[in-house]
């Protein structure tokens, strides 16, 4: 892994390279996983795509019932909730 010893410190993404902070310091990584592309193509990859679709039914059927909701919500005035 790749460690940051220069006086200019940087933090974040630059082109393949993400730079962050630990507690050794600050270091960089290149970027890396399976591309988009794969993932959505690939028959090694149907399980996957299988769980993307449910995690995005499941969320858009949160955002109706809390669009349903709101509207009580807002008149409750319990910060809590």
């Amino acid at each position: 892994m790749a460690k940051q010893t220069g006086i200019i410190t940087l933090k974040g993404p630059v082109g393949r390279l993400s730079f962050y902070k630990t507690k050794d310091g600050y270091l960089a990584r290149e970027k890396g996983g399976v591309e988009k592309s794969r993932i959505m193509n690939d028959p090694r990859f149907a399980r996957t795509r299988e769980n993307i679709r449910e995690f995005t039914d499941n969320a858009n059927a949160s955002k109706l019932l809390r669009d349903a909701l709101r509207p009580v919500i807002s008149q409750i005035g319990d910060k809590r909730l």
